[in-house]
């Protein structure tokens, strides 16, 4: 950078290079900002006036389907970025959905429970289940990925023989299946609830010492326990409100379907992730964040669905969804290490 020059009546004037620098730095901070926000209209474009997608694409019904049929995988993927703030990965999150949702419909089916107490099995499920992980990682100091990998292989083979790999669609409650497929003025209403949720968490991570304290736990636990963070209790609390969110996600599988497939929770777990890592390289570069991770979701479904309408054989929503991931991967580690943030991109 050069140096300034001092006039002759005493005002400091920078060299022109150095304004060009700071320009360029500004310019370079908003692409890294708002990169994936340009891309995301650049694809709306681009799939809007294509001859075999622009019948549909850009209609109503089409923007109506993805808002709705989003806002489940919207919510496992914030269910995802909280242990990933704190340095963990929780691969359980999706078969916990999985897992609320057979509960909740089998509560409702075999044992005609009334909604609201399908409602508290659905996220008393997530939440227990939630607990255990917290225990066993937190205060036992097990191995994150080790025991969601395990809690996740448990809970599919344990729906699978509860169902026995067959689809519950019988004596589900009317105002739930009314709630996850019709809609208030013209929008899904549980797009409705997924704002709520997503306000909640980015206030919460954002706005609150709990969210600092997290991005602390994230960028260095040893140190965060030298300044004094209760370092296991915050990430106890972290896995419990994961499982509590799956469990609520898992809730909204059964809304939106009507029943419980014993495969749609797994399901979400690759797009999950790949949306939580898209996330991280957008809003705040080189950091899990909440608006991110939502940007990322709808980022994937829109190229998905216009991928969808130009004839492009089914198989190639799961290419796209690893690419996405392994390239987000890499740019938001990249970002982080660029920041000096490691602990803030990756477990």
């Amino acid at each position: 950078m050069s140096a300034p020059d001092t006039t002759e009546t005493g005002v400091v004037e920078y060299a022109p290079s150095t304004a060009a620098n700071h320009s360029e730095r500004r310019l370079l901070a908003a692409a890294e900002r708002y990169g994936l926000v340009v891309l995301l209209a650049v694809v709306i474009i681009v799939f809007s006036l294509l001859p075999k997608s622009a019948p549909i694409f850009a209609t109503h019904a089409n923007i109506i389907n993805i808002m709705g049929g989003e806002v489940t995988l919207c919510i496992v993927a914030i269910a995802f970025t909280l242990p990933l703030m704190v340095g963990q990965l929780d691969l359980s999150v999706a078969s916990i959905a999985g897992l609320a949702s057979v509960a909740t419909t089998a509560a409702m089916s075999h044992f005609d429970a009334p909604l609201p107490v399908a409602i508290m099995v659905a996220l008393g499920a997530g939440l227990l289940v939630g607990m255990i992980n917290g225990y066993l990682i937190a205060i036992l100091g097990l191995d994150a990925i080790i025991v969601t990998l395990a809690g996740m292989t448990l809970m599919g083979g344990s729906v699978q023989w509860y169902t026995k790999g067959l689809s519950i669609n019988t004596g589900i409650s009317r105002a739930l299946t009314d709630f996850g497929s019709l809609q208030w003025f013209s929008i899904p209403r549980i797009t409705f609830l997924l704002i709520v949720v997503a306000a909640l968490s980015w206030y919460l991570i954002e706005k609150t010492p709990f969210g600092r304290y997290l991005r602390m736990i994230g960028s260095n636990r040893s140190a965060a326990r030298l300044v004094g963070l209760p370092v296991e209790r915050l990430t106890f609390l972290v896995f419990t409100l994961t499982g509590a969110l799956a469990g609520l996600a898992g809730l909204l599988l059964t809304a939106r379907s009507g029943g419980a497939n014993p495969l749609d929770g797994p399901g979400l777990l690759l797009p999950g992730l790949a949306a939580v890592y898209l996330g991280a390289t957008t809003i705040q570069p080189g950091r899990f964040n909440i608006l991110g991770t939502i940007l990322g979701v709808f980022f994937v479904a829109i190229v998905v669905s216009g991928l969808t309408l130009s004839g492009v054989p089914s198989f190639v929503e799961q290419l796209f969804n690893g690419g996405a991931l392994l390239l987000a991967v890499g740019l938001s580690r990249g970002l982080g290490q660029a920041r000096g943030n490691n602990g803030a991109i990756g477990a």
